[in-house]
């Protein structure tokens, strides 16, 4: 817990929340009336490109789901819908936030230029990005400890800081045994300062960052697996709505914004595919273990202890070993998809 194209006429059907459009690119003019087809344009002086335009760039079928509100890219192993006006997309039903809503004119659907290079390129087509990160040695952060418990719940007996612990050596043995060296920013019951963990993982010359959470919820009902990698710059982070004045600042971290996606796109899918749903998706936050990392890196909610059904199953060291099992899956789908782009 957190701690086909159509035209578009000059008079342009209003943008959602009536934001003005300026076009970047027009493939054809028309003297006679004046309409221009555009894949390309700006609103409030932020690049958006049209999906259609987008799947083909990608090798991938794009249409709208008859009767529906949703714009499907399609290729022979990929499925991505998105919604109207919606901060999110579906990739093989995994949602995947992203940084801006779409836009919707006329029969076309944009999304934002930002949420193509940040959430569509690092997970279909990584291999465009340079300096590709090697993967030899693994930081392991337990969350919380010490004085700080974590979640709780009294009832089953659990605290969060135990629970992050005893996964962690866990998959510490699982990585170990296929030869990769594993360092955890704690081993014992101690209390670490959260500014402290990125700093260990850059001493350590980790190339890969994974801080161990359980969830938490007022609801009883809260239930699933979700991934966390650092916002990108000028973005704002999923729980939020729009960017502000903070958002603006780039941190150490963001430099690994490609492969913090993939990375965590991987640990994610794993866990989903390992242990079942719901799947709250892959999500960004600015979270501070994630801010100054010199490496990619990705902070993992193990599901809520506050729900009773997992909590009862989180008493089984056997559901506490397939989890490390299933993030030891997305660690090793992480190492594979890098080797495919040498």
């Amino acid at each position: 817990m957190r701690g086909g194209a159509g035209q578009f006429s000059l008079g342009l059907p209003a943008i959602s929340r009536g934001l003005s459009v300026f076009f970047i690119f027009a493939a054809c003019v028309v003297a006679s009336g004046v309409s221009v087809s555009a894949r390309q344009v700006q609103i409030e002086g932020r690049g958006y490109r049209d999906l259609a335009s987008v799947a083909a760039n990608f090798g991938m079928q794009g249409y709208w789901l008859k009767g529906t509100n949703i714009f499907r890219l399609k290729s022979r192993w990929t499925i991505i819908d998105f919604g109207t006006n919606r901060k999110i997309c579906e990739l093989n039903k995994m949602p995947v936030y992203l940084g801006f809503p779409t836009v919707k004119s006329g029969e076309r659907l944009y999304v934002a230029e930002a949420d193509i290079q940040h959430a569509l390129k690092p997970i279909l087509t990584p291999q465009v990005f340079p300096e590709r990160p090697g993967l030899k040695r693994i930081v392991i952060d337990p969350g919380h400890g010490g004085k700080d418990s974590g979640a709780r719940n009294d009832q089953h007996g659990h605290q969060e800081k135990q629970l992050t612990m005893d996964v962690a050596k866990r998959l510490q043995t699982l990585l170990e045994e296929v030869g990769y060296e594993v360092v955890l920013t704690r081993r014992d019951d101690r209390y670490i300062p959260l500014g402290e963990r990125p700093r260990m993982a850059n001493r350590a010359k980790a190339d890969l960052f994974i801080s161990i959470h359980f969830n938490a919820a007022a609801s009883s009902s809260a239930a699933g697996y979700e991934t966390f990698a650092l916002t990108p710059q000028y973005q704002a982070s999923s729980k939020y709505s729009k960017p502000g004045a903070r958002d603006r600042t780039r941190y150490r971290g963001n430099d690994q914004d490609t492969w913090n996606t993939l990375s965590a796109y991987h640990l994610q899918r794993s866990l989903v595919e390992s242990m079942g749903g719901p799947d709250r998706g892959l999500k960004r936050a600015r979270f501070l273990v994630l801010k100054d990392l010199k490496c990619p890196g990705a902070l993992v909610e193990l599901g809520f202890m506050s729900h009773g059904p997992t909590a009862q199953k989180l008493r089984s060291s056997v559901e506490r070993q397939r989890i490390a099992q299933a993030l030891f899956k997305g660690i090793l789908a992480y190492r594979n998809r890098l080797q495919r782009i040498r």
